[in-house]
């Protein structure tokens, strides 16, 4: 042996001891990460595309048509 004693320091998985376990946090991220696929999965509203439109075109117009 070299006289080191061995790494006892919790692993990033484990808690250290007294803390408490990541239930209620990992719980709130499994709701927000749901939460957030559901509104990124929802389609574009029309609005917001005719927007986009119009901003490509005066972009398009302020260039030169290139």
């Amino acid at each position: 042996m070299s006289g080191t004693s061995p790494d006892t320091s919790p692993s990033p998985s484990q808690p250290e001891i007294g803390q408490p376990e990541l239930g209620t946090s990992s719980a709130i991220g499994r709701r927000l990460k749901a939460y957030y696929d559901d509104v990124a999965s929802e389609p574009v509203p029309d609005r917001f595309l005719s927007l986009l439109d119009a901003l490509d075109a005066a972009e398009a117009k302020r260039d030169g048509g290139n």
